[in-house]
């Protein structure tokens, strides 16, 4: 192997490596978000069933 091809591949790896990360931090982003909104989906329910239960 000569040393450019060793150099484009440490760079290649070094992009796949940041890209990776920063889809990684987006997919958990998006997660977070999906929980989020369930959970209040959830308190809403929640409440709205805890009200018929116990009225006034």
């Amino acid at each position: 192997m000569s040393i450019l091809t060793i150099i484009l591949l440490v760079l290649l790896i070094g992009l796949l490596f940041r890209v990776g990360v920063s889809l990684l931090r987006f997919i958990i982003k998006i997660a977070i978000f999906a929980l989020i909104i369930y959970l209040a989906y959830q308190g809403i329910l929640w409440i709205l069933n805890y009200f018929q239960m116990h009225p006034f």
